[in-house]
């Protein structure tokens, strides 16, 4: 899908066997560094991480004329802004939109001069997207600052990790040593040498190219060693530059072929791989769309899923709705009319086979073809409105809109978000506990572990607000996280009783908030709620194991929410572990201890444990 792939949005997971080493990369609010480990994304407490979101291209025409036509530092501010639009949409919850990878093409609209610079073999010419013989790598350096990493900061600030790719795309057939290889490495030295780009290796990934569809030795033989001694110098060269972070490989034939990478797979760390799928690849169509003849076509074709995480990038669809031709597509196919999408399929046929694969192999994240294949864009920009792709053609036909990707994807990525990545979204980069682990403090206390709650914090109590399933509360990052292994005791002091019993207390031991925790449904007549921290069950009858703490918080099941007023929480330490040696308690000892059990010589303002007899004191 040459031409059209201008304004694609795609994602790509990449595959590596070590974590980033700490400190490789600037950590952004909201979104845990990512690595790969085995054939998964997995963030740094080693949650498996499957993302799902769109790709789209700084490009006026494909932008449809709406932040200009200018391609120079006039036009750099305007595109901006209106990317910046696109992606408060595409991760606005309240309306339905889960997006949380975005796909960035680095234009060539930009990086391609006026005149040819860039000499290119005879047998590597290309037109259109193609066509690099106007690169011009100095515009590439220019515009990296100031337009395509800008870009990517506003995704990363709207919670979205990125993928970069190259200008353009593959000519028919490219070569080892050929002057399309020597292209991307221009692009990928520059790209990976930019500091914010070294600085964000755990939020940016590299796509090296897209859609290579012969790829040979420099003789012009084909060989299964090829796409290996085509890649590999360009990831040698990229992590030679210092970028840690993910790597992602196509494969050819559009990016559906990669039985080559199991015999010459690409080597080092943090390498991952990006597919394309279309109705009617992999034997899938919505004329032949048996679940599990796709599940095996897929798997043959793209036998790295086993070894490496996968990131579909690009994919759409619509169902027909003209018996005319309108294109035929990478595979020689026809594609017929539909309501605006590169491939002609429906959900409830061929979609459901795609899906299925997803489903089926469990390491597989994907990305829309386009920003416009998930939303109406024109109904945001005018009125604010998040509205799936495609819905008001389909019903103003009397078509059900779920069976093109627009509706489709608004459910499946809600859904995949609920079982995936929805702790992750509230992630907090790592904080030293404070010496009171239940403090008050807008800087501590997290509202939005999971869901949009609201605390008011005052000296005196804190009101919270709760939203259905969601959780405010407390992590605790540290490696060890927060021991509560000697303490006897956990007191919730509430303002005001509870009005109703739908509100609960949970510890966790993970880092995962979907995980399993140990629950306790706060009581409507009490204000001063004891709880035991004795043989804590999790649900399911597991031992909590409370000298590992990682998430402390409240959520509730209404579903109007719930407004409680908390005071504070307050710990009484266990008599039997106060003087063994771990609490820094002893009898000898004069004083007073944090709530931790640690020695504090000078205490001021704040709640301590008083040594002559164990018990929490106030010090104004």
């Amino acid at each position: 899908m040459k031409f059209k792939k201008l304004i694609q949005f795609f994602m790509i997971c990449a595959v590596g066997s070590v974590a980033m080493p700490a400190g490789a990369q600037q950590t952004v609010a909201g979104l845990p560094p990512l690595h790969v480990d085995g054939n998964y994304f997995k963030d740094e407490q080693g949650n498996k991480v499957v993302l799902h979101g769109v790709m789209d291209t700084p490009n006026a025409y494909f932008n449809g004329g709406r932040w200009g036509w200018n391609y120079d530092s006039n036009g750099v501010t305007s595109c901006i802004a209106y990317f910046e639009k696109l992606f408060t949409a595409i991760t606005d919850y309240d309306q339905g939109a889960y997006c949380n990878i975005f796909r960035l093409h680095l234009d060539p609209a930009w990086t391609n001069g006026t005149k040819g610079s860039w000499k290119v073999d005879d047998r590597e010419t290309g037109d259109s997207e193609a066509d690099i013989s106007k690169y011009t790598g100095t515009r590439l350096t220019n515009y990296l600052s100031s337009l395509y990493v800008p870009i990517a900061q506003k995704a990363m600030k709207n919670k979205m990790y990125v993928i970069m790719r190259p200008p353009g795309v593959c000519p028919n057939t490219i070569y080892v040593g050929g002057s399309y290889q020597k292209f991307l490495l221009d692009v990928w030295d520059r790209v990976s040498k930019n500091t914010l780009v070294q600085k964000y290796c755990g939020q940016i990934s590299l796509e090296l190219a897209n859609e290579p569809i012969n790829v040979k030795l420099a003789n012009g033989n084909s060989s299964e060693k090829a796409l290996h001694d085509f890649f590999q110098p360009i990831v040698d060269k990229i992590r030679a530059n210092g970028f840690k972070g993910i790597i992602l490989i196509p494969g050819t034939g559009y990016q559906s072929n990669y039985r080559d990478y199991i015999k010459y797979p690409i080597t080092g760390d943090n390498i991952g791989y990006a597919v394309h799928n279309y109705a009617g690849w992999y034997d899938n169509s919505d004329e032949h769309c048996d679940v599990n003849n796709a599940i095996k076509k897929f798997g043959e074709s793209v036998p790295i899923i086993r070894t490496n995480p996968i990131v579909i990038t690009e994919v759409d669809w619509s169902p027909k709705n003209s018996s005319n031709i309108k294109n035929y597509n990478e595979m020689g196919q026809p594609v017929y009319g539909n309501y605006g999408t590169w491939a002609t399929a429906s959900t409830s046929k061929w979609g459901k086979a795609y899906k299925a694969i997803l489903d089926y192999y469990g390491n597989v994240s994907m990305t829309l073809t386009g920003t416009g294949d998930y939303i109406d864009i024109d109904d945001y920009i005018n009125k604010k409105k998040v509205t799936p792709a495609f819905k008001a053609a389909m019903e103003k036909n009397g078509v059900d809109p779920y069976e093109a990707c627009g509706v489709a994807c608004f459910d499946w990525y809600e859904k995949y978000f609920q079982e995936n990545y929805a702790s992750l979204t509230r992630y907090q980069p790592k904080q030293e506990i404070p010496e009171n682990p239940f403090a008050m403090k807008k800087d501590w206390f997290n509202p939005n572990i999971c869901g949009e709650g609201t605390a008011t914090i005052t000296d005196l109590s804190s009101i919270l607000y709760l939203k259905n399933l969601g959780c405010s509360g407390w992590r605790y990052e540290e490696e060890e996280g927060l021991d509560l292994s000697k303490y006897k005791s956990l007191t919730i002091h509430l303002a005001k009783k509870v009005t109703a019993e739908n509100v609960v207390f949970r510890l966790y031991d993970s880092s995962n908030y979907w995980n399993e925790a140990y629950e306790f449904t706060l009581p409507k007549s009490e204000r001063d709620i004891e709880i035991p921290l004795q043989n804590l069950k999790k649900v399911s009858g597991e031992n909590l194991d409370l000298s590992h703490i990682r998430i402390a918080g409240f959520t509730t099941t209404s579903s109007a929410g719930q407004t409680i007023y908390l005071k504070e929480l307050t710990l009484e330490l266990d008599e039997t572990a106060i003087n063994a040696p771990k609490t820094g308690i002893s009898d000898e000892e004069e004083g007073f201890f944090d709530l931790m059990g640690r020695p504090v010589e000078n205490p001021t303002h704040g709640f301590y444990i008083r040594r002559s007899d164990r018990k929490k004191v106030f010090i104004p």
